[in-house]
């Protein structure tokens, strides 16, 4: 394919960004000409003369062929978005393999599925997929046929395995099928939204969204759209928490939002994991609050509303796994190197020289919370302040109240009050909360003040948690900064020794899982759920400080009548948080 000769202006340009690269930029300097046909053809285009996708590809083919890749890859860059808008993709193998490197992320242009002219993301060639321009629709698509795929597959070889199919793990990829409307020939076509409309959108699916959003993650500016006459409106959008991604989609005019696992995109997000492995499809048609809890409820049962718990895989090679833990270890104190206006190493110093920071360091953040994300969770943080400043370091283990029952009301009430004062934009109110703990008239749900619970004993109690609170305080203001110390709590409430406690975005689905062992195991519900069934248990314990001291006695340990009786609170694994992996493949599998 000929490509026509550039003008003067063109080769003016292509001398221009010559020099820019402190390339020789005359005529017969190796690839100017080259460059300024091809800026040619990208003037033609740009300026709405009309140009054969053979030229358009010519002209970009020219480039990677002949001119040196980083003064051509601006030009092959707009030339692939020009292409990726006529529906001209690479094949895998082509351009070395690499041409992902220099083509659009995203655009708009047909899909490769259903063809239509829609907003495209290019997905990465993993799990025997090639890379692929697709719309939200058909991506969404193709993620149900991953799921019933590799629900067949399990089916097929459980026979083999003496497994039931549902404890046959489904791929990475995968994600389990999810309930679809049914299908209505006679749809009446949806019309276009206006303006107006795309604005209520937003506003509703950000009110959908307010739990994810207050556990950290970062809503978009601007949310991706499209829309289909069939299916209505269509936002998208991924959301982030750290490195740790989770996919939106919100079908307006069906009443769905889903929540997806997160594929990173060709290498943009390397540091990236996705913090679902599975598909979720909330219906959101109610309106007011019921669709926000239904949202807010499955979040929680995902984890989502939790701070994340990561792992690197095995077979990382190790330069990895260090880069893992360094950035893990700038992310905490990169905030409080900033809010002091140091260099990280001499904040470093600072931190090193406090032999009690020092202590926390070592065994909350680096043992017992190491996969833990260095995020900002509101609620964990709340966690941490009541384990870390109340429970531990204080006199308040030495002066254990009579029962499990008693304690556990007492630290959902030091939970409750830490939660009133903790705000992910201002920090911890060390002071309101220091107020609050010691005020006479705190109480536990049931009226009783606090103090009279542990007698003679809380005068110890009550200096040494001032003592604890006044030193983070401290430690915060004058050290850390509102940021890190954000940090550091979410950490230390996110640790085994809080994976029990109320106050978790999981404690919901904690406690049906109890509940549905114990009925399925003949377990008898604690009176008066025996009457009123689990779902009323369900329900109360969302409150359980508000439940009787047997029904929440039967919570911690139900009663056992052999050693396979179901477990509670106390020794029941799905109080185990949710681990995600970071699997850099990329580095793997060019390690010998």
């Amino acid at each position: 394919m000929t490509i026509p000769a550039p003008s003067p202006a063109d080769l003016d340009a292509a001398k221009t960004l010559a020099l820019r690269e402190g390339r020789p930029a005359n005529m017969h300097s190796a690839g100017v000409t080259e460059l300024a046909a091809a800026l040619g053809v990208l003037r033609r285009t740009e300026t709405g003369q009309s140009v054969a996708d053979a030229v358009l590809l010519a002209a970009h083919d020219l480039l990677y062929a002949q001119v040196p890749r980083h003064l051509g890859d601006s030009s092959m860059r707009r030339l692939a978005e020009v292409l990726v808008g006529r529906g001209v993709i690479p094949k895998p193998g082509d351009y070395e393999g690499q041409w992902w490197l220099w083509w659009p992320k995203s655009g708009h242009g047909p899909c490769r599925d259903c063809g239509k002219a829609r907003s495209l993301t290019r997905y990465s060639a993993r799990f025997g997929h090639e890379y692929r321009y697709l719309c939200a629709s058909c991506r969404s698509a193709e993620r149900q046929q991953i799921a019933e795929q590799a629900s067949r597959f399990r089916e097929m070889i459980a026979p083999r395995t003496g497994l039931h199919p549902a404890h046959i793990p489904a791929p990475a990829a995968g994600s389990h099928p999810t309930e679809a409307a049914p299908a209505d020939s006679a749809a009446v076509a949806v019309p276009p939204p206006s303006g107006r409309d795309w604005e209520t959108f937003v506003t509703r699916l950000e009110e959908l969204l307010a739990a994810l959003e207050w556990a950290g993650f970062d809503l978009p500016h601007e949310w991706d759209s499209d829309f289909d006459e069939q299916e209505g409106a269509l936002l998208f959008a991924a959301l982030w928490r750290g490195d740790g991604g989770v996919g939106v989609e919100y079908h307006p005019h069906r009443g769905v939002l889903a929540l997806q696992p997160f594929d990173d995109v060709t290498g943009e997000w390397p540091e990236s994991y996705s913090l679902l492995e599975d598909s979720i499809e909330i219906p959101v048609a109610a309106s007011g609050e019921q669709a926000v809890t239904a949202v807010e409820a499955a979040a929680g049962e995902a984890g989502l509303l939790d701070a994340a718990h990561v792992l690197v895989a095995d077979t990382a090679p190790p330069e990895a796994k260090q880069e893992f833990a360094l950035r893990r270890f700038r992310r905490i104190f990169q905030p409080a190197a900033d809010f002091r206006r140091l260099p990280l190493a001499d904040l470093l110093r600072e931190v090193t020289e406090s032999e009690w920071l020092s202590a926390y360091l070592n065994w909350v953040v680096g043992m017992d919370g190491q996969d833990v994300a260095p995020d900002i969770v509101p609620n964990a943080a709340a966690l941490g302040v009541a384990a870390w400043c109340w429970r531990n370091n204080t006199a308040v283990e030495d002066h254990h109240l009579d029962t499990d029952v008693l304690m556990a009301r007492v630290n959902i009430a030091v939970t409750r009050v830490t939660q009133q004062h903790i705000c992910p934009a201002e920090g911890i109110d060390w002071d309101s909360i220091k107020d609050a703990l010691m005020d006479p008239q705190w109480a536990t749900a049931d009226g009783t003040p606090v103090h009279s619970l542990f007698g003679p004993g809380w005068t110890e109690v009550a200096a040494t948690v001032i003592a604890e609170l006044d030193r983070w305080r401290q430690l915060d203001h004058e050290v850390l900064g509102p940021e890190t110390t954000l940090i550091l709590m979410s950490i230390g409430g996110s640790t085994s020794y809080t994976d029990s406690w109320w106050g978790q975005g999981r404690w919901r689905s904690i406690c049906r899982r109890i509940i549905d062992d114990a009925t399925a195991a003949g377990l008898p519900l604690p009176p008066p759920y025996d009457q009123h069934g689990p779902d009323a248990l369900l329900a109360d314990l969302n409150a359980p400080d508000r439940v009787s001291d047997p029904v929440l006695d039967w919570l911690i340990d139900p009663p056992r009548a052999g050693d396979h009786m179901p477990s509670g609170l106390r020794m029941h694994h799905v109080t185990r948080p949710h681990r995600h992996r970071w699997d850099p493949y990329w580095l793997s599998d060019s390690t010998p």
